[in-house]
């Protein structure tokens, strides 16, 4: 989306995310009590890459033919995945209980993320948020050992090798997680602990992703310990352990430092609304102003603005140089605005007394890097990121 059309200069068109390493995009694949789930392109890869693993774990472990291992190994990896999204399910349930809206869930390369519609409110939802999701990784296990005691008794070898599996990797997932390191779950139990202790939300914050950083940097150290390794001493295999480690721990140092750098502009904009950055003057057309006036008067000299457009004195749509491109210029003088312009999506929209913090999360999850501002559907002017960073900027 394009900046809107400015009386005096050009602005610019360029888009932050706030979180780059959590994936944004995808397509849904399931919707369960309202939270949407979604798989990331890059699920694919590390899917494909598990069922390689799993298969020479099989072929190690077990004496059974590649017809019985190979489906076997398929069936195990899609079993790991479904154990990732009821671990982050878990929490979703138990965020939802306490008023946090999950906007969704996406699975992707490094796991499975589920994305807060607002803050954690207190030190005691967050506590059972986190800790939700190694009960759950727990309570796999059990379930697992139960699979996997049932099929020894029928004895399925390969069945019994792929739930043990199973279970070493859920009690894995569990413990690690709790690893008091942000944003881990365990860092998410220690940054409960410290708010609760110390009744600041970004001085407890700065101490867990601190933590998850130094985490973050030993898993590093290790994949390039563990490769040295591999390089060294042929007869040990620790070449996807060397590439797969560091991957995980720079994901880590990243989620650290955007989560706190998030806390840390909340902190900032507490009490700020958008009524106080609102840029008001923003020039408008209505639905009937013709392509060439839209031009002449706006886009001439600002060709990478974008221009609000009004229907009976409410924002309607907007309209920019590319949406005038797609029509012969010929016919501009003929052509009203609201043939071509495009309806205003509600996520761009926000009124005066929108709190400035929720307003820039919007902007900064979606891409977006300004929002209109209106009252009753009428446009009362603009809200532009950077003013708002800062202002959070200057209020640290």
């Amino acid at each position: 989306m394009r900046r809107p059309s400015a009386p005096s200069r050009s602005w610019s068109t360029s888009r932050t995310e706030s979180n780059p390493v959590i994936p944004s995009k995808g397509f849904r694949i399931a919707r369960f009590r309202g939270i949407p789930i979604y798989l990331h392109w890059s699920w694919f890869i590390v899917f494909f890459i598990i069922v390689w693993v799993v298969i020479q774990y099989f072929q190690l472990t077990t004496d059974s033919s590649p017809w019985a291992y190979i489906p076997m190994a398929v069936v195990t990896t899609f079993l790991f995945f479904v154990s990732v999204l009821l671990h982050e399910l878990s929490h979703s349930m138990v965020a939802n209980r306490n008023g946090i809206p999950i906007n969704r869930i996406t699975l992707f390369v490094f796991g499975g993320v589920a994305q807060m519609g607002s803050d954690v409110p207190s030190p005691k939802a967050e506590f059972k948020m986190a800790v939700a999701g190694p009960l759950c990784s727990y309570a796999l296990c059990l379930v697992f050992g139960g699979a996997l005691y049932l099929s020894h008794t029928l004895e399925a070898s390969t069945a019994v090798n792929g739930f043990a599996l199973l279970i070493l990797v859920n009690l894995g997932l569990g413990t690690f997680n709790l690893i008091p390191g942000f944003p881990l779950d365990g860092g998410r139990l220690l940054r409960s602990l410290l708010w609760r202790h110390w009744g600041d939300l970004e001085r407890s914050t700065r101490v867990a992703a601190r933590i998850g950083e130094g985490v973050g940097g030993l898993l590093i150290a290790s994949g390039v310990a563990l490769f040295f390794v591999d390089l060294f001493r042929p007869e040990y295999d620790f070449l996807f352990a060397s590439i797969w480690l560091p991957l995980i721990g720079i994901f880590l140092i990243q989620a650290a430092f955007n989560s706190y750098r998030q806390v840390r502009l909340r902190v900032s904009l507490t009490g700020k609304g958008v009524r106080e950055l609102t840029r008001q003057g923003v020039p408008a057309v209505d639905s009937s102003t013709t392509l060439e006036e839209v031009y002449r008067l706006h886009l001439e000299r600002a060709p990478t603005s974008t221009v609000p457009v009004l229907r009976q004195g409410r924002l309607a749509a907007t309209i920019n140089a590319a949406d005038l491109r797609a029509v012969d210029p010929t016919l501009w003088p003929d052509t009203p605005a609201s043939q071509v312009a495009r309806p205003v999506d509600p996520n761009d929209l926000v009124t005066t007394g929108t709190p400035l913090f929720d307003a820039l999360l919007v902007m900064e999850r979606a891409g977006r890097e300004f929002l209109w501002v209106v009252e009753d559907g009428r446009l009362i002017g603009v809200l532009l990121g950077d003013d708002a960073r800062r202002m959070a900027k200057g209020a640290d």
